[in-house]
């Protein structure tokens, strides 16, 4: 198994997620690997990831798993990876303490602000799941010999569990 394959670099989260030039990708270096173990892992299973890691590591990959890749696993991926260090983009830790990441031009987003662009990117993502999860089932219903080693997901793996909760 390719433990420390990473199915996307850096550069190929911010051009797929961030969409802007001047944004510095170095902030996702560190967050790939434990962001594609907590969220693509679980989904796809322990066996059909460790496929598809192998793959990426030996230049081998398959023309199935080849339309996964790009069509689903590295949007959403590039996706989950700036959910996950959007915080450390916003707030920047220095020895003065917990400092703003904020240009002299630019202007102060709120709180609200700041969690509604954060949800915008584990929503995309967990759609790009689901329509990925679908579109394996159905490939795999037309012909049993795709994707042999997805195994039908139970229950969808939900990240977002936000939501209103009413009591009576």
């Amino acid at each position: 198994m390719a433990l420390n394959t990473e199915i996307i670099t850096d550069v190929q989260v911010a051009s797929l997620a961030v969409n802007d030039v001047a944004f510095d990708e170095a902030y996702f270096t560190n967050y790939i690997l434990t962001t594609q173990r907590k969220y693509i892992k679980p989904v796809l299973g322990e066996k059909f990831f460790n496929e598809i890691l192998t793959q990426i590591e030996t230049s081998t990959i398959s023309a199935d798993n080849a339309v996964i890749l790009d069509s689903f696993i590295n949007s959403m991926l590039a996706h989950y990876v700036v959910y996950v260090c959007y915080s450390k983009v916003h707030i920047q830790v220095t020895n003065q303490g917990s400092m703003l990441n904020d240009s002299e031009f630019g202007t102060q987003a709120k709180s609200g602000d700041y969690a509604q662009s954060r949800d915008f990117y584990i929503s995309l993502a967990d759609d790009i799941k689901v329509t990925m999860i679908d579109y394996i089932l159905e490939v795999k219903k037309a012909d049993s010999t795709k994707y042999p080693l997805f195994k039908d997901c139970g229950e969808i793996p939900q990240v977002n569990k936000r939501g209103i909760i009413f009591y009576d």
